[in-house]
């Protein structure tokens, strides 16, 4: 059937496509397929665009009423920012928890209406809504490795596959080292030390200047002070600055277990990689910092506001199973969760640290934490390095 022939008969079709039933529409269209040879669904587009071509679209009869009003988008925006812009997954189960925190502090004062419209939004309707406002920032990448390989008590360490993880048991944490050289691997520069706990996701840093072994087994010291339970398992790549015998003996001393992964496997450290970009390059970027000020200025931030922020209001999700479709996965994950609820669970940690942390939440402002945080982020990056100077 030709061209011409398809639309002539599809203009005849479509004022009795219009009026028919249901019944009625699907017989239309079986003649419509039969005749002119197109998949059923290209013909029902069709039909429908020449049936409202050049038609105003609030007089279809498809046109839907709005739901919710400009003054819940605005208040649904003012949420997601104060907290860091999380995606929606994230975002929604919180909303709720979230906006009382913005009331009680005095930075929102919505009407019930507005209130009651947010709350009522589903995931989809946050979705769409913060995608219209989401940032989308420059991917950028890293091409340098700043550590070298290390034999020594390696045979005497064990090694932890990714198939052994214990993620139902608290106290065992990963830690990993992150650059801030941008660029250049001369001289000494900061590293960032970071933790995290595999089944409460609670996570702890603190910078070090260069990657000396004495400098790194005293930044493991002085994190296992913030933490709010002990340690009791640690878990590291293959790098002398952790594979040594003090960090060894130590573990020993304290009834510490220490595993390490297999080199150039990432899949045995996931837990920790995933987190590097999040939770420090996201906040200082790649900047380099070699001074002594920058050092102090970025524990200050780290044991301070940005410990805070991140496990307290900053949920993540856990994945429960993931199962092989062909040549697909199928990813299930858990309700969005923070660290501190995730302690508050957890079984294991005894109720007196959880009251302390209840009450730490109950006096924390987000958006005060928030705002002190960009505060010293700013301050940090204009400080120039030694190479600037």
């Amino acid at each position: 059937m030709s061209p011409l022939s398809i639309y002539e008969l599809t203009m005849v079709i479509k004022k009795r496509y219009l009026e028919a039933t249901k019944s009625g529409r699907t017989k239309i269209l079986d003649e419509y397929c039969a005749n002119t040879w197109l998949n059923r669904k290209y013909a029902i587009s069709k039909i429908r665009n020449m049936c409202f071509k050049n038609k105003d679209p609030c007089s279809d009869w498809r046109w839907k009423k709005r739901i919710y009003s400009n003054e819940a988008d605005s208040l649904l925006i003012k949420v997601w920012k104060a907290y860091d812009r999380i995606c929606w997954e994230r975002l929604h189960p919180y909303l709720r928890e979230w906006l009382n925190k913005l009331i009680q502090f005095w930075y929102a004062n919505p009407s019930d209406s507005t209130k009651k419209e947010l709350l009522k939004m589903s995931i989809s309707s946050v979705k769409r809504r913060i995608s219209k406002y989401k940032i989308i920032h420059e991917n950028q990448k890293s091409w340098l490795s700043t550590t070298k390989p290390w034999s020594l008590l390696k045979r005497n360490i064990e090694i932890r596959l990714s198939s052994q993880w214990l993620e139902n048991e608290a106290w065992y944490w990963e830690f990993d080292l992150i650059a801030h050289c941008w660029w250049s691997l001369k001289w000494d520069f900061i590293y960032t030390n970071q933790y995290v706990d595999i089944k409460t996701t609670w996570t702890e840093r603190i910078a070090v200047m260069w990657k000396w072994q004495a400098r790194v087994f005293a930044s493991i010291k002085k994190i296992e002070e913030l933490l709010p339970f002990p340690l009791k398992w640690i878990d590291s790549d293959n790098w002398a600055e952790f594979i040594n015998h003090q960090l060894c003996k130590y573990c020993e001393k304290n009834w510490i277990n220490f595993t390490r992964w297999r080199p150039w496997c990432s899949k045995d450290n996931a837990h920790i990689e995933q987190k590097n970009y999040s939770l420090v390059r996201k906040v200082l970027w790649y900047d380099r910092f070699d001074t002594d000020i920058h050092l102090r200025m970025i524990n200050d931030l780290y044991s301070n506001e940005l410990r805070l922020y991140l496990n307290f209001f900053q949920p993540s999700q856990k994945m429960l199973k993931k199962i092989r479709i062909w040549s697909k996965y199928k990813r299930d994950y858990d309700w969005a969760k923070t660290p501190y609820q995730r302690v508050l669970e957890c079984p294991e940690i005894s109720q007196v640290t959880k009251d302390k942390l209840k009450a730490l939440y109950n006096t924390l402002d987000p958006i005060k934490l928030k705002k002190i945080i960009d505060k010293k982020v700013l301050n940090i990056i204009k400080l120039k390095s030694k190479n600037d100077l």
